[in-house]
């Protein structure tokens, strides 16, 4: 090989090694030509929540846990996962009112009978919210233990005004034993009224008081 081209191959080596080297600018214009354009507004940042399939967001509590005090916002897009999210919650503070002693008896009928009448007041009752509304949307996370009707409530976290209030009452009609009555109250109408969503028999010896563990 001619000297020359050797002083030549060693310069451009050491040029490359050292991180020298800047590619001329009608490479670097070929490159940019090829690769794809984004249209407007597009981002290229990975969305937060993936869908599995019609009812499973596999992510969705990694993004907003089962916890509350936590902002719920929500769009016309994710309607569905976050009325399947309140739903999982009211669920779960359901179990936890119940406590051990009730939940093994009643858990079945609860998630057959009154869950899916709850699911439908939720979208009616939080229908016409703007998105400012349902981004101060929050959750109770204590329920009523002893006696107490509370379960769930639904809130504005900057007024502090209740949306949606979910309760349960024990009822003794004369002669039939002890029942759950379930029901709700909502600021559509002022809660000047009690909405039913149904009743679950217990039976006829007084149940435990809510939050009560089975005793072995």
């Amino acid at each position: 090989m001619m000297p020359w081209m050797k002083r030549g191959l060693v310069i451009s080596s050491a040029l490359l090694t050292l991180g020298i080297f800047v590619p001329p600018n009608e490479y670097v214009k070929e490159v940019q030509a090829q690769a794809p354009a984004k249209s407007i507004g597009e981002s290229s940042e990975k969305p937060l929540v993936y869908k599995v399939n019609e009812t499973s967001y596999e992510l969705y509590h990694d993004v907003l846990p089962l916890s509350t005090d936590h902002y719920i916002h929500r769009d016309s897009s994710s309607q569905e996962v976050f009325t399947e999210y309140v739903m999982n919650y009211m669920y779960d503070q359901s179990m936890m009112k119940f406590g051990s002693a009730i939940a093994g008896k009643i858990e079945e009928p609860f998630k057959q009978e009154i869950l899916p009448k709850l699911k439908d007041i939720l979208i009616e009752t939080t229908s016409d919210l703007t998105k400012e509304g349902w981004e101060q949307v929050t959750l109770s996370k204590h329920p009523a233990a002893g006696l107490g009707e509370k379960i769930v409530h639904l809130y504005n976290q900057e007024s502090g005004e209740d949306l949606l209030r979910f309760h349960v009452r024990r009822d003794h009609p004369p002669k039939q034993g002890y029942l759950f009555n379930f029901h709700y109250h909502t600021y559509l109408d002022q809660f000047e009224k009690h909405h039913d969503l149904g009743s679950i028999y217990w039976g006829k010896d007084s149940p435990p008081q809510w939050m009560s563990v089975n005793r072995v």
